[in-house]
């Protein structure tokens, strides 16, 4: 414990007696006091004013030990209890590897398990879903891109190959050789439009009691991209709840429109970031979602082998080349930045958290991990992640060094 200077250093009398909730076994104090255990009681009474913190140690064998208190300060007494702050909470993750083809890592909490399924709905482009899902209707969820992809309206196109307007069955998609999946033709929409649109019809649908209970336009800062410029991305940040099995599941999501256009030719994708728990625990799911939504990365090398697959297909479909040769360019490349982009958003707008910049002083790896209340420091063994209260380095855990905050 600590007394701050301001209380001893104009003090001609001072005393304070500490009765324990469990047996003591010794107590030190700064040298200006003189401590005693009388009767299960520390007594400190003080031998000189001085302008300096006071410092207090007691040992018991308790890790739940309480105090009541009463100080003597020149003619007036305090009182009260004291609950000391052990320092023991702990957050554990797992790194977690994508099993089927090693695309992406992520670090998921302890007994969470992780799943991503890699998509080639048309040649020339590449998606994915990833799920982290926890117990009693916890999960994390990040949809890239939504499906169908839109085409922007093309005169051309619309002649030549009659892809006019809204929906192009997967069908027809197969018959140009484009790919396995429909297509909508659809001019660009904000994250808002895009919401209220197409995503709110199809929850509806399969969640009646799905409800939004706040959203917002707003603008995230793009993460990922290796840019040293500063951009912003409009986004649609949505706070909403539904029932499932008679309990009141709470989430977060946000909503991002991205598009792409080369000549006259153009494309446009839907991205949806989520965190969903029980309302109860909606805090501290979204504290661990957190981690893995920061730390979800795609491995450089599958990236280079899947572009290099995207441009060969690109030549596929004559009618549809311009289309394939921007899928094949663009799509791939927004892998490293819808995810983070998003849980950067949401963590600094969750009741003002920091998000600090990590390296690994082993392997000089980079990680973006939350500053939450429990989980200020941050180390790493091996495959274990552990973000600590207490600055106290566990056994054989690298440290990771801050780089910004």
């Amino acid at each position: 414990m600590m007394l701050p200077s301001n209380w001893t250093a104009s003090a001609t009398q001072g005393e304070l007696e500490l009765t324990s909730s469990s047996p003591v076994q010794s107590v030190i104090a700064s040298d200006w006091w003189n401590a005693t255990v009388e009767s299960g009681k520390v007594v400190l009474k003080l031998t000189k004013n001085i302008d300096r913190p006071s410092k207090f140690i007691i040992e018991t064998n308790s890790t739940e030990v309480t105090y009541s208190y009463k100080m003597l300060i020149n003619d007036t007494t305090y009182s009260g209890r004291i609950v000391p702050d052990t320092g023991n909470e702990e957050s554990h993750y797992v790194k977690w590897t994508d099993g089927k083809e090693k695309a992406a890592t992520a670090f998921i909490p302890e007994n969470w398990s992780a799943d991503m399924q890699i998509i080639r709905p048309y040649k020339s482009m590449t998606g994915f879903v990833f799920f982290a899902r926890g117990s009693d209707h916890t999960l994390v969820y990040v949809f890239q891109p939504l499906m169908p992809i839109h085409l922007l309206p093309d005169d051309s196109l619309c002649k030549s190959i009659q892809l006019c307007s809204g929906l192009v069955s997967a069908d027809k998609v197969r018959e140009l050789s484009f790919g396995n999946a429909p297509v909508m033709i659809s001019a660009a929409k904000t994250p808002e439009q895009y919401f209220t649109s197409e995503i709110m019809p199809v929850l509806r649908k399969n969640l009646r009691s799905y409800t939004v209970e706040s959203a917002a336009s707003t603008y995230a800062l793009m993460m990922g991209d290796n840019s040293t410029n500063l951009s912003l991305t409009p986004a649609y940040d949505i706070k909403y709840s539904f029932y499932s099995d008679g309990k009141q599941v709470d989430g977060r999501a946000m909503v991002f429109t991205r598009n792409y256009t080369s000549d006259d030719s153009g494309i446009w994708n839907g991205f949806i970031v989520g965190v969903e728990s029980l309302d109860k625990n909606f805090d501290s799911t979204f504290q661990q979602a957190a981690v893995t939504l920061l730390t979800l990365r795609f491995d450089g090398k599958w990236l280079d082998a899947e572009r290099k697959v995207l441009m060969n297909n690109a030549n596929a479909s004559h009618e549809l080349e311009n289309i394939s040769a921007l899928m094949a360019n663009s799509t791939l490349d927004d892998f490293n930045v819808i995810a983070s982009t998003a849980a950067h958003k949401m963590v600094r707008t969750y009741n003002d958290t920091m998000i600090a910049g990590f390296v690994d002083t082993a392997t000089k790896q980079e990680l973006h991990l939350p500053l939450f209340p429990d989980s200020q420091h941050w180390y790493l063994d091996n495959d274990q992640l552990l973000g600590r209260k207490a600055g106290r380095n566990p056994m054989n855990a690298n440290t990771l060094e801050i780089l910004f905050s």
